[in-house]
């Protein structure tokens, strides 16, 4: 099992919004992403961060397969132009980080 964490910093002015698409997801939505392999998704807010957490078989295979919905592309475009870029926060590129997981209770 993988359990993957990403994070996401929402413009201050999208906070409502996002927690209101999370309230009702979008038709079809839940389902592509419980047909993807997702097993289980948390998200949790601190202020304007968003922290995701994922459990699945296969992270990138799961993501490849939701990656070809148009629900979940659709999805996608509009929380990405929700996200601000903070280079202090995530030095990557883009505006989502994929946390590396470097412990984990269950394997003790």
């Amino acid at each position: 099992m993988e359990v993957m964490c990403e994070l996401m910093k929402l413009k201050p002015e999208y906070i409502q919004e996002y927690i209101d698409m999370h309230d009702e997801p979008w038709p079809g939505l839940v389902e592509a992403i419980k047909n993807s392999g997702f097993l289980e998704e948390y998200i949790y807010m601190f202020g304007n961060l968003v922290i995701v957490v994922m459990k699945c078989q296969d992270f990138e295979k799961s993501k490849k397969w939701l990656a070809r919905h148009e629900i979940f592309q659709k999805w996608t475009k509009r929380v990405l132009s929700m996200l601000e870029e903070d280079k202090d926060t995530f030095p990557i590129n883009g505006k989502l980080a994929d946390l590396k997981p470097i412990w984990n209770l269950a394997d003790y």
